[in-house]
């Protein structure tokens, strides 16, 4: 998937267990890869406008300020300085450019993903692997741990959103299943740690 906006230029790939991302922008380029359980489930937002815009547009006002103040003490007719009007178009054109992101941390840098109408798709295409891949990594019953361990691993699979409260259920149902075949005290005891 590609997105673009003004001057970023931002471009994943996805593999079976890694994205391939790279942004490009008018202060260079980067890429890197990075596995899907290494993207965080925090959400951080960005808005970027150019300042270069802002700043010049404001000297130019500034100076256009000026140059009408002089003809207004000055001789000769009082008229509005041409430089006021470049410096609020300049000033404008900054308030109103303006790009916004989704920001995804992960492990290697930041994943920025542009505002628009393919913003969240992008991101829903990331969290589904992501969770595909915490699944296809952690989501199995293991007899060597104890029903409490296996609890804990779908409690922290659910927190990570790989799975729903439904899907979480069941797999307590597994467990209880497998902990719980007779009346004994173990039994009791690893049904008791489960609810």
């Amino acid at each position: 998937m590609k997105q673009s906006r003004h001057s970023n230029r931002i471009r994943y790939v996805f593999g079976e267990d890694e994205v391939q991302y790279s942004l490009e922008d008018g202060a260079g380029r980067r890429s890197f890869s990075v596995p899907y359980t290494q993207i965080s489930r925090d959400r951080q937002t960005l808005e970027e406008r150019n300042s270069w815009l802002r700043n010049v547009g404001l000297l130019w006002m500034l100076l256009g300020a000026g140059l009408t103040v002089a003809s207004y003490v000055g001789e000769g007719p009082f008229k509005l300085s041409f430089w006021v009007w470049v410096g609020a178009f300049c000033y404008a054109v900054y308030y109103f450019r303006r790009t916004k992101f989704t920001i995804l941390p992960s492990d290697k840098g930041n994943l920025f993903v542009i505002e628009d109408a393919d913003g969240p798709g992008v991101i829903q295409e990331l969290e589904s692997r992501r969770a595909a891949q915490f699944l296809r990594e952690y989501d199995f019953i293991d007899e060597d741990e104890t029903p409490a361990q296996q609890l804990r691993r779908f409690k922290w699979l659910q927190s990570e959103g790989a799975l729903s409260e439904e899907e979480f259920e069941k797999r307590v149902g597994m467990i209880e299943a497998v902990a719980v075949p007779d009346g004994s005290a173990d039994a009791q005891e690893s049904s008791r740690l489960l609810n």
